[in-house]
């Protein structure tokens, strides 16, 4: 397959290093809408041209490594007639063996490129409950990471059929908060956070919509007094870093003992368009770190132990996967060890 990458920025120099699908195809072109750009050598083996030049060369899909999809997408349908079946989004062009699909399983060659739209719904096998709902159930627009799945199901099955209090940060277009709703059963109650007054259509019985930012502590302790307390709290909302650590500081010793909190999407704290980079100070991942002092504070010394938070007690656990971090809440006590036999 020959392709053009349009966009040379991050995501094109991640594709072409990282990307098992880019050692599978041809790469026929870079372009830019930046003229500063072009001319210019990318990745040593490239050079940038201006979009013109998808007119002049042969190729079979425009692959778009710019953050505003739908803005290149217009662009190359209106300037150049480009059928939206020829164009794609950087992270849909796939090789299933080498990609982190979680448990969902796919009907196809597992060691061939894929344009990962083709494949669904018909090629995907649903392993668990979210999946099921995702890719073959009828719900409104939901933006997930496949691998999000297996982590929901792990930590929230144990949920299931107790007439919980849900909270989600971010509720985009809705199909969320109709997936939780479905899960955890009529019984429990949803609730949503979102800055955009248009996500209050998607209320609906045992569906809350509230509109805030969770930058504002006491618009999130308003919304916990309201409907909480909360079993879950998951944060899929602005990824800007300090939102992050707001929501987590105030949010998590509201939550209820032997709850769950995930904040999602933590890639974004090695990406400077949130306000991260690598080992950065003030990322909810640095942040985060501190959580293995706290669930063994019970050996740090005295002194040092004082400057703990609060909660540092309550945190029974946390669990780092891909972009997500799981903390699991419940007062440990005090650990002892024995020496037994019988």
């Amino acid at each position: 397959m020959k392709i053009i990458l349009f966009g040379a920025g991050e995501n094109a120099r991640r594709f072409i290093r990282y990307s098992p699908a880019a050692k599978m195809v041809e790469i026929v072109g870079i372009v830019d809408n930046d003229s500063s750009k072009w001319g210019n050598k990318f990745e040593d083996r490239y050079v940038i041209e201006k979009p013109e030049i998808i007119r002049n060369i042969e190729w079979d899909i425009i692959v778009v490594c710019f953050h505003g999809f739908d803005e290149i997408f217009n662009q190359l349908g209106n300037e150049y007639q480009i059928d939206r079946k020829r164009m794609i989004c950087v992270n849909e062009l796939i090789v299933p063996s080498q990609s982190n699909l979680g448990t969902v399983r796919l009907d196809c060659n597992y060691d061939e490129y894929y344009n990962v739209n083709e494949l669904m719904p018909d090629k995907v096998i649903a392993s668990n409950q979210f999946e099921e709902f995702y890719f073959h159930r009828h719900h409104r627009i939901m933006n997930k990471w496949w691998h999000y799945f297996e982590i929901y199901d792990t930590f929230f099955s144990k949920f299931k059929n107790r007439k919980i209090r849900f909270l989600e940060i971010g509720v985009y277009k809705g199909g969320s908060m109709q997936m939780w709703k479905e899960y955890f059963g009529k019984g429990s109650t949803i609730v949503g956070i979102d800055i955009d007054d248009s996500c209050k259509e998607y209320e609906e019985e045992h569906v809350h919509i509230c509109i805030g930012s969770q930058a504002d502590r006491e618009f999130l302790e308003q919304v916990s007094k309201e409907y909480g307390p909360f079993d879950i709290i998951l944060d899929d909302g602005s990824h800007q870093m300090e939102h992050q650590i707001i929501t987590f500081e105030t949010l998590f010793p509201l939550l209820k003992e032997n709850g769950i909190f995930i904040c999602e999407d933590c890639h974004c704290a090695y990406s400077a368009r949130y306000g991260g980079a690598y080992k950065k100070e003030g990322t909810f991942i640095e942040y985060s770190k501190n959580f293995a002092d706290y669930v063994n504070s019970q050996f740090i010394d005295f002194d040092e132990k004082d400057k703990l938070p609060f909660y540092a007690d309550d945190i029974k656990a946390c669990h780092y996967y891909d972009s997500m971090v799981v903390v699991e809440k419940a007062h440990r006590g005090y650990s002892f060890v024995t020496e037994f036999s019988q």
